[in-house]
C-alpha cells in the first residue's frame, strides 16, 4: 500500500534518550530541536526530525543510518521534503520510493515529568514505483478537548458573531459546529473541521494561509464519532473537488481516560495515487527507541 500512516508519542523520551538520539542527528538539526522553550516542545521537534528520517531510511536502501538522509525545506512555504533518490533493485526493478510525505504534531501543552497526556508526531507518505511525480498528501492532528478554560470563547471565535472575521469556517460549516448543544460537542466538531481543513490545505501545498472560507466541507452530518471516517466532502469556490481529494479522519483514544478524550488524525491525497487496500490501511505507532533510533542510528544509541 503506497499511503503510510505513522506516529510516535513522545509525552515519556526521557532526558538520556533524548540527548542520545539527538546526537544521531546532523550537528546543523540541533539548534532547531534545542532553541525550542519547552520540553515537550524539544521533543516533538526530536521526534519529527527522526521520524521523517526513519521514512526515508526504510524505503532507499542506500540511507542505512538516520545522519545520512538528505532533508530539505522549502523556503516558499516551509514544507519539509526529501532528497533521496531511488535506484534500481539487484534484480533491476525499479526501487519504489517516497513520492510525497506531510508532518504534523500537537503539544498537550503537559511539560515533564512524563505520564501526562500523549505528545503526538504524525507523518502521512505516499510510497510508489514512480517517485518523482510528486502527487501530494497532507496531515493534521488535532485534539477532540479543549485542554484549557475558556472553551466557551474558543467556540465563538471560530463559529460566533465573530467567525467571519476570523475568516476559517464558511456560515455552514460554523452552523454545523453550534448544532451541538453541549459545549464540549461543539469543540470537538471545531477541531473536526479544522484538521479537514489543515489537511486539505497542506495537501493542495498552500498551507493554513489566505481565505479559507473559499474551501468548505459538506456531509458533515454523516460524522457520529466513528474511528475512521471518510464521509467528508470538500467545494473549493463553489465546485466539488471530492472525486480528485480522498479525505479520512481517524479517531485515536487519549491517555488519560476522560470522557470523549483524544485526537483526530486527518489525511488528504489525491485519489489517484490510491491503490486496492489503502483506505482499510490503520495508523502505526513507532517505539523511538526500538523502531527508530535502535535499528537506523548506526549503533549510536
Amino acid at each position: 500500500m503506497p499511503l503510510l500512516r505513522l506516529y510516535v508519542d513522545v509525552s515519556t523520551v526521557a532526558p538520556s534518550v533524548f540527548d542520545s538520539a539527538l546526537s544521531l542527528l546532523p550537528a546543523a538539526v540541533h539548534p532547531s530541536i534545542t532553541r525550542c522553550h519547552f520540553s515537550s516542545d524539544r521533543a516533538l521537534a526530536l521526534g519529527s526530525a527522526l521520524l521523517q528520517r526513519y521514512l526515508i531510511c526504510t524505503h532507499y536502501r542506500h540511507h542505512t543510518t538516520l545522519g545520512s538522509v538528505p532533508l530539505h525545506r522549502d523556503p516558499a512555504n516551509g514544507r519539509p521534503y526529501h532528497g533521496a533518490v531511488a535506484i534500481e533493485e539487484p534484480d533491476g526493478q525499479r526501487a519504489h520510493g517516497v513520492e510525497d510525505y506531510n508532518t504534523s504534531h500537537h503539544n498537550s501543552r503537559q511539560d515533564y515529568p512524563a505520564g501526562g497526556e500523549r505528545c503526538l508526531v504524525a507523518v502521512a507518505a505516499l510510497v510508489t514505483a514512480t517517485p518523482e511525480r510528486r502527487r501530494r498528501v497532507g496531515v493534521d492532528v488535532a485534539p477532540t478537548t479543549y485542554a484549557r478554560s475558556g472553551a466557551e470563547e474558543f467556540v465563538e471565535t471560530f463559529c460566533g458573531d465573530a467567525g467571519s472575521e476570523a475568516g476559517v469556517f464558511t456560515a455552514a460549516e460554523a452552523q454545523w459546529a453550534m448544532r451541538a448543544s453541549a459545549t464540549v460537542e461543539r469543540v470537538r466538531n471545531v477541531y473536526l473541521l479544522w484538521v479537514l481543513k489543515e489537511a486539505y490545505t497542506k495537501a493542495v501545498g498552500v498551507g493554513i494561509v489566505g481565505d479559507l472560507t473559499k474551501i468548505e466541507f459538506r456531509g458533515l452530518e454523516g460524522w457520529d464519532g466513528q474511528k475512521r471516517w471518510r464521509g467528508a466532502e470538500v467545494w473549493v469556490d463553489g465546485e466539488d473537488e471530492s472525486e480528485r481529494w480522498y479525505l479520512e479522519v481517524s479517531l485515536l483514544e487519549g491517555k488519560m481516560g476522560g470522557e470523549g478524550e483524544g485526537f483526530f488524525l486527518a489525511v488528504c491525497c489525491e485519489r489517484e495515487a490510491l491503490v486496492e487496500g489503502d483506505m482499510e490501511g490503520e495508523w502505526r505507532e513507532l517505539d523511538l527507541e526500538t523502531d527508530i533510533t535502535g535499528p537506523w542510528g548506526g549503533g549510536g544509541v
